[in-house]
């Protein structure tokens, strides 16, 4: 079920993806992922360790339209300094973490979704070539 979740909502959003550009210090990704043949558009990696990726399993709408720690009570994973992952997109979610208020879905090789935006190794709050969810 999850795989044709992210399935679809990969296909609903590569309508919406940009070209990405290059930027110093980030690694460009353009492979295409299986699900729908979609090309993702940057790679990041977190300055934190141990970091929570969150999911709500019991409602993919309500961690979806307001990424939070109560929205999306489920941990995934985990990610760490030096680990790759795919930025998918980001928005503004419903809580504020480090003073950061915007949360970015991530694709790993093995799991994916909402992470608070503050732990990704980046100066701004705001990803660069980075759709908006």
């Amino acid at each position: 079920m999850r795989k044709a979740v992210l399935g679809l909502f990969l296909a609903l959003t590569a309508v919406l993806a940009t070209a990405p550009s290059a930027n110093a210090g980030q690694t460009q990704t353009v492979a295409a992922k299986s699900e729908g043949d979609v090309s993702i558009q940057r790679a990041f990696t977190t300055w934190a360790t141990n970091v929570n990726v969150r999911h709500n399993n019991a409602s993919l709408t309500t961690c979806g339209m307001s990424p939070s720690t109560t929205n999306c009570p489920n941990i995934r994973g985990q990610v760490n300094p030096g680990d790759s992952f795919e930025v998918w997109c980001q928005m503004v979610g419903s809580q504020t973490v480090g003073g950061n208020p915007y949360w970015v879905y991530i694709i790993t090789p093995n799991f994916d979704g909402w992470m608070a935006s503050y732990y990704i190794d980046y100066p701004d709050n705001v990803l660069p070539d980075t759709r908006f969810c």
